[in-house]
């Protein structure tokens, strides 16, 4: 292999998991990848904090465009729709089902096949409609200007959810839970804090990124130690689930800190 050979492999490898990370999280076109092996898709969690933020900056233009011509909490939702829709809504099926999962009080294994079922219950509905109501609530809050509160909570947010990867094991074989849950590679993980971290540093004054790092770093603890009780580990449910809480959270909070 010649020099140069060696030399570029590792930013066509870094392309490449990009570009999986993409693809997973978002219905945006792709590249077309022949062969997407295990080991890519745990290295290409260290981007997930780019897409958030992709997706964030995509979230406030469309709400700056659109409250030109409507009310805030009109142009918000319409804004957090076309937000949604460009990640597949698979964060929030995530959500939903660990809801039905936990709301049915049924033993671990009766409550995972709950979540594993595709149609959803009550709780799932529930809990849907507290955190999109939860969003819209907050980020209508926000002034016209405050780009960086759009951009640094979805980066976080995506960040937490490779964090509870690297903290609890899988609550099942078997599933996409069980590819991450603590086979991250540890360069991998810390890429993806060190990118959350400069995403917050660019986007927020230092008070309110270092609440918002504290809030995600706590509900990353506490909800994957909950649902490590609960059902024995994490599941890409779960994953989804925390991703979606600490969007709610974290736009709250911040719309707090801004307002005081």
């Amino acid at each position: 292999m010649s020099v140069f050979s060696a030399a570029v492999k590792p930013i066509r490898h870094m392309v490449k998991w990009f570009w999986i990370a993409v693809q997973f999280a978002t219905i945006l076109p792709t590249p077309r990848l022949r062969e997407v092996s295990v080991e890519a898709l745990r290295h290409s969690v260290m981007f997930y904090p780019v897409v958030g933020m992709g997706l964030g900056a995509v979230l406030w233009g469309a709400d700056w465009v659109l409250s030109h011509r409507l009310p805030a909490l009109a142009s918000t939702l319409c804004a957090l729709a076309l937000y949604t829709l460009l990640g597949g809504a698979l964060h929030l099926d995530g959500l939903m089902d660990t809801a039905d999962a936990v709301g049915s009080r049924r033993p671990r294994a009766q409550a995972l096949d709950i979540m594993k079922d595709s149609r959803v219950g009550a709780m799932g509905v529930v809990a849907a409609v507290f955190v999109i109501g939860g969003k819209v609530s907050a980020l209508s809050s926000l002034p016209p200007g405050a780009i960086g509160v759009y951009l640094a909570v979805p980066a976080v947010s995506r960040a937490c959810m490779v964090l509870s990867m690297a903290l609890s094991p899988a609550a099942r074989e078997g599933g996409l839970g069980a590819v991450y849950a603590r086979q991250i590679p540890a360069a991998a993980l810390w890429t993806t804090v060190g990118l959350a971290l400069v995403v917050c540093a660019v986007s927020l004054p230092l008070e309110p990124a270092l609440l918002l790092l504290v809030v995600g770093a706590v509900v990353t603890i506490a909800f994957t130690w909950f649902v490590r009780v609960r059902f024995g580990g994490t599941t890409g449910d779960t994953y989804g689930a925390l991703n979606e809480l600490v969007e709610w959270i974290g736009w709250t909070v911040l719309v707090m800190a801004h307002g005081a």
